[in-house]
Formats: structure tokens, C-alpha cells, sequence
């Protein structure tokens, strides 16, 4: 039997970046995957109104666009939660749906996480130049004119800016640039059942996705990049941890229909669009992290039909109405950061078929719903202020940030990785994703994630120099 010098588990933004200094080293990797096509159609799903996925209609786009692997996904990683989850065993993980806006946390931000500050930053700059990290881009005529009157405000209590963006940026693709590599090897359709260390390997127990076959793959190191929510699942599973709750986070947020008054009537903004984008931070925090963040994005005109029943106006006359008024709106994404409690875990049970789930509960606290709410009203004022009108309000927990589970602890617990990434009871597993994060920011996390995961490569790189040796 082949064995690998690093397995990875996972094609998303952690998998890559985590293979990238381990590959160019010479190194045998492998990446294991679910690496369902994300374009192919499940012809035995055609109305998602009865589809055992329990999603709103905030997904069902996502869902419709990509039935089979989403389909698929749900039956095969099984949840009960109280709040919706998104999964994906396409290749390359959740990213294939990522627009490209990054952040860069702050070093507040990386030491709550948990994560080394200096190591980060030079990580980061490492990351943008790999996936071409634009900092500046032209800006759409709605940002324009927001940026421009946020420049008037000197009493504006948030900080208003262009974010960075990795345009049309999948992880998909890096799968096709490592595999220029000789040394590299992309194993798709695989289900990670456990993982287990044997002496001076570990054993990966997979099941094939579209045929039933089991498979062991060895590896001298093991890398768990399957996003927080299955890295966490994989290992509860593999020690017998069922019944363990253990940290999930994720965050609330609030989206905010607007009406942005200085555009209507104009031309200028629907020349172009999928330009750089407007965000909003606060200049507060909470806990050490930002009180929250907002991203700005235009109303697409294309979505029209979508609310023409909420009109009530004849169709033809509400119509005419919404391509008049459409292209002036734009939607506020408040985000909050989210910490860990009591009332935010996940546990991995027995169903009484015998088959297990991963049951995750989050639950905010009155203070915390009340803060929220709080900066939320603040948020309303201070967007009026830049030209933005609120017209509807929409409080949800819809979103693909997830962390915690195998959290950053100095003395080792049940679940837990040191400071290297290094899982606590193992010392040839590591963890490259958010599950090992203390705290969630409110601004996007995908940059910090692949910076983090190269770091982690980099460590395993080095162990394993260290045990050659």
C-alpha cells in the first residue's frame, strides 16, 4: 500500500493552501475529497418544496443551481439543528459560491481567535499574492457616491472603505494547479468515515460516494481541512466522542433592504457591475472583536420576477415599477461576531436507525440579542446619514461562517489542538480549518483561513524534516 507523506482531507480554501508549501517541497500529498461536480443536476429532483433539506428560500437558489451535490451532501452528512447549515462536498468545498470580498483581521481580532499575530501577517501577504488579492478596484456608481458622502461626515461613528476582493477566486481551480505537481494527488468521491494514528502513520477510513467501496489510505501526517463542522464531525467520530458537546459558532446577521435615493433615475450605475465593493466597520468592539461589519451589495435587476407577488399591483404595472426603482437598491449584510458559550454546541448522536448526525444548537443570550438589536438601530440612523433608506428587515442566521469545535486550548482537553495546529491527543494530526478558532469576527474569514492553513502546512512541513532527520 502507497503511503503518503501528508493527507489532506478537504478541497476548500484551508485543503489548498495548506498542500501548497508541502507540495512545492517535494513532498507526497494527497488531497482527499468528496469532489462532487457542482454543476451536475439531480434529474430526480425537481421540486425543492418537499426536499427533506429543510432550507429557506435564502438557499434555495444555491440548492436549485447545484441539486445533485447538495442533495447528495444532506444525505450523506446528516444534521438536526436549530438554525440552518450550509454543506457542500463539491469540489472545493463552499468556496465554488465565495464572491471574493476579503478582510484582514486585526491583530485584536487574530490574538481573540486564538491565532499567532505575526505569523498571520506574514501569511497574508504570502495569500495575496498567491490568489492575485486586488486591494483597489473601481467601484460602482452606488459606492462611489457613498464613499464620497461618508468623506463628509467627520462625526460618522463607523469606518467606511473598499474592501479587498479575489475575483471569481475557487479553490476548484488550485485542485487543477497543484496537480502539475508529480508529487500531488487528488483522490475525489471519498467520504472520511475516521482517522485513526498507528504507530508512525495514520490510517484514513473512506467510503466511496457513488460506489459504496471502503478504502484505508495511509499517511505519515494528517491534515483535517473539512471545514469546522465536518473536521469536527470526522473526529468525535473517530475517538467515540458521541454524546460530547462540544464549541460551534457561527454568526447572526441582519440584512437591510435599502433604497439609495441619489441613484434613481440615473444611468450611470447600470453600465457595470461585480465591481470592488463598499464595506462598513465598526469602530467599537465587543470583546475584542469588531462590533460588527457590513457589506454593501447592489440589488441584482435580474431577480425582478422573484418579487412581483409582493407587489400589490397589477403584474405589468408593478413590473414597469420595479425595473424603474430596482437598479437604486441595495442590500446592507450586518454581521456580528460570536463567541463561545454554553448555549452554542455541537454533539455528535445515534439515530434510531443506527446511523450517526451531528446535532448542533445555537442559542444567543438576552444580552446578546439585545446588543444586537441595539447596533442594529444604530446602523439604520448612520446608513441614512450616507443616502440609504431601510425599507425591510430581515434577522437571520443564514451563513457559511462556521468555527469552533477543536478549539485552541494551552492544556489539552477532550477536543482540543495546540497552538501549532497539532491535535492534543495525537501527534501526527493536525487542523488547518476554523474549527480551531476560539471566537468568530464579524467580517469575512476566508483570507484569514488560507493564511492560517498555509501556516499550518509550514508546521507539518517541518515536523516532518524533524522526524526524517
Amino acid at each position: 500500500m502507497n503511503v503518503f507523506d501528508v493527507a489532506i482531507v478537504g478541497s476548500g480554501p484551508a485543503g489548498v493552501h495548506a498542500a501548497y508549501p508541502l507540495v512545492e517541497a517535494g513532498l507526497r500529498v494527497t488531497i482527499i475529497d468528496g469532489g462532487l461536480n457542482s454543476k451536475k443536476k439531480d434529474k430526480e429532483i425537481d421540486d425543492f418544496s418537499d426536499a427533506n433539506l429543510l432550507l429557506s428560500s435564502h438557499v434555495y437558489d444555491l440548492v436549485r443551481e447545484s441539486s445533485y451535490a447538495f442533495n447528495k451532501t444532506y444525505q450523506l452528512l446528516r444534521i438536526k439543528s436549530n438554525i440552518e447549515i450550509i454543506q457542500s462536498l463539491v469540489r472545493g468545498g463552499l468556496s465554488e459560491y465565495w464572491h471574493g470580498i476579503c478582510d484582514f483581521f486585526s491583530e485584536d481580532e487574530l490574538a481573540r481567535v486564538g491565532l499567532p499575530i505575526d505569523e498571520i501577517k506574514r501569511e497574508y501577504k504570502e495569500i495575496a499574492r498567491r490568489i492575485k488579492l486586488k486591494i483597489k478596484e473601481d467601484l460602482d456608481f452606488h459606492s462611489q457616491l457613498l464613499l464620497v458622502e461618508s468623506k463628509k461626515k467627520n462625526d460618522l461613528n463607523n469606518r467606511v472603505y473598499q474592501a479587498p476582493l479575489a475575483f471569481s477566486y475557487r479553490t476548484s481551480s488550485c485542485i487543477e494547479d497543484l496537480k502539475r505537481f508529480k508529487n500531488f494527488t487528488y483522490i475525489p468521491n471519498q467520504l472520511v468515515n475516521t482517522v485513526k494514528e498507528k504507530g508512525q502513520c495514520v490510517e484514513i477510513k473512506t467510503v466511496g460516494i457513488d460506489e459504496p467501496k471502503k478504502i484505508i489510505t495511509k499517511t505519515n501526517f494528517l491534515i483535517l481541512a473539512a471545514g469546522s463542522i465536518n473536521t469536527t464531525r470526522i473526529l468525535l467520530r473517530s475517538f467515540n466522542l458521541f454524546d460530547h458537546k462540544t464549541t460551534f459558532l457561527t454568526k447572526a446577521h441582519c440584512l437591510i433592504a435599502c433604497l439609495h435615493l441619489r441613484t434613481l433615475m440615473k444611468k450611470e450605475h447600470v453600465e457595470k457591475s461585480d465591481l470592488g465593493q463598499l464595506v462598513i466597520s465598526s469602530r467599537e468592539t465587543n470583546r475584542g472583536l469588531g462590533a460588527f461589519f457590513i457589506q454593501l451589495y447592489k440589488f441584482n435587476p435580474l431577480v425582478i420576477h422573484k418579487v412581483l407577488q409582493y407587489v400589490p399591483l397589477p403584474k405589468n404595472l408593478a413590473s414597469l415599477l420595479l425595473s424603474i426603482i430596482a437598479p437604486s437598491f441595495m442590500i446592507a449584510d450586518i454581521r456580528f461576531p460570536a463567541f463561545e458559550s454554553k448555549n452554542k454546541f455541537c454533539q455528535l448522536r445515534k439515530g434510531v436507525d443506527g446511523k450517526d448526525f451531528l446535532e448542533i444548537s445555537f442559542k444567543e443570550s438576552d444580552k446578546e440579542l439585545i446588543n444586537n438589536k441595539k447596533e442594529i438601530d444604530k446602523i439604520v440612523r448612520q446608513i441614512r446619514t450616507l443616502g440609504l433608506f431601510s425599507l425591510k428587515k430581515v434577522n437571520d442566521y443564514m451563513t457559511a461562517h462556521y468555527a469552533g469545535g477543536v478549539p485552541f486550548q494551552k492544556k489539552a482537553g477532550t477536543l482540543s489542538v495546540d497552538v501549532k495546529g497539532r491535535l492534543h491527543r495525537a501527534k501526527r494530526i493536525y487542523i488547518a480549518d476554523s474549527s480551531t478558532w476560539r471566537a468568530l469576527p464579524a467580517k469575512s474569514i476566508a483570507l484569514t483561513i488560507m493564511a492560517n492553513a498555509s501556516r499550518i502546512g509550514k508546521n507539518v512541513l517541518k515536523n516532518f524534516s524533524q522526524n526524517k532527520n
